[in-house]
């Protein structure tokens, strides 16, 4: 019989742990949701500025929705590209100081379509090993031969740099933040050995633009210019879509030759202009000192529970577990107790290090913050004890 694979697959993701299914949640996008009925705080939202749901950018998406409708009525070729397209295009060039930049339905598909349009079967791609799925699988399918350097290995990234100066393009790509790790790439290590060598850097700062470099984003606050720049608007912008930004002659190519871009319907309106209100409001500083308050409350509060976190100042603070049963455990010990906190396991996270991955919003409470920690430390202690 055909497909005999498919109850196989599922049955061993069940066996380890790994099975995932989608759940219906209210509030997602909120530090409060609602799940089968009860309430939890939400220490899994990506809104990390608390911008889903600030009524100005509701206002923005609403008037939008009553000016232009709902979709964007073709692709960005056709019919689809509008002056408030245009307009937050040029807003991303003036925050991120880049020349020119595209906008895309997601990461995923601009990580996709920029990798795939750029290299061929001669060119060389280099990724950190922790890069985002959407960039190993863009390396994976592409044409072009994929290497990978030890996270922010500055030492092996040289090597293969140095291995592979007679091929003629070479795509350096590491993330600003780091999704699952919450630390930083090596910008400037990277940074000097692609200039050195004479290759192109990519830079995916989905979770750092916005936030990092006064809300430019990581590269601006590293003080480098990448030759691609890509983000996305579902984090701390708290809308949807993402951009790539570059040179006016790497964007005109991608605008001519990029699948994913000509064969996509553009972003709706109320989401463009949910966006321009959202970046625009990313640039005030309280926002992000609000931010960065919290960030540094649970970091203080773990140390004094003696809690093990790892190193990073981002709102993405992990909590490594190791098991991918022990983490669902203690994930569910939260939720019993109101806490909303992810489970991460393989293959999102290397063999051995299932965690907890929490995130931080603007819009916490620091009581939220204070009871996460008490509750958290108990879970872990029941684990340590066998009786979870």
């Amino acid at each position: 019989m055909s497909f005999n694979h498919l109850s196989s697959s599922l049955a061993s993701l069940r066996e380890r742990h790994h099975f995932r299914q989608t759940r219906f949640v209210e509030g997602g996008n909120n530090t409060s949701l609602i799940f089968d009925n009860k309430q939890f705080i939400n220490f899994s939202s990506n809104d990390y500025l608390g911008l889903a749901t600030d009524p100005d950018v509701i206002k923005a998406s609403n008037e939008a929705t009553t000016a232009y409708g709902v979709g964007s009525g073709g692709s960005s070729l056709v019919t689809g590209h509008s002056a408030r397209h245009e307009y937050l295009q040029s807003l991303i060039c003036d925050v991120t100081q880049m020349e020119s930049c595209l906008l895309f339905t997601s990461g995923f598909s601009a990580n996709s379509g920029v990798i795939s349009t750029l290299l061929s079967e001669h060119d060389l791609l280099i990724q950190d090993k922790l890069n985002h799925a959407s960039l190993m699988d863009a390396g994976i399918h592409s044409n072009a031969t994929m290497k990978r350097f030890m996270h922010n290995d500055m030492a092996r990234l040289a090597q293969l740099l140095e291995k592979s100066e007679q091929t003629d393009n070479r795509l350096v790509v590491t993330e600003g933040v780091f999704s699952m790790d919450g630390d930083s790439g090596d910008l400037h290590g990277i940074n000097q050995l692609q200039q050195q060598h004479k290759s192109w850097l990519m830079v995916d700062d989905a979770h750092g633009f916005g936030i990092n470099g006064d809300g430019r984003g990581s590269c601006y606050e590293a003080d480098v210019k990448p030759n691609l720049l890509m983000a996305t608007f579902g984090k701390a912008i708290g809308t949807s879509g993402a951009f790539v930004a570059a040179s006016c002659e790497t964007v005109d190519y991608l605008t001519n030759f990029c699948r994913h871009y000509i064969y996509s319907t553009a972003l709706p309106m109320p989401i463009v202009a949910a966006t321009i209100k959202s970046i625009e409001l990313s640039q005030q500083q309280w926002r992000r000192e609000k931010l960065n308050e919290r960030i540094i409350h649970f970091r203080e509060k773990a140390a004094q529970q003696s809690l093990t976190l790892m190193p990073s100042n981002s709102a993405i603070q992990p909590v490594i577990i190791g098991d991918s049963s022990d983490v669902l455990k203690v994930s569910q010990y939260l939720k019993e107790h109101g806490f909303w906190v992810s489970a991460i396991r393989p293959p999102t996270v290397p063999q051995n290090t299932a965690r907890l991955r929490v995130t931080l919003s603007a819009n916490h409470q620091l009581t939220d913050i204070d009871n996460l920690i008490i509750h958290l430390v108990r879970g872990l202690e029941l684990l340590a004890k066998g009786d979870l």
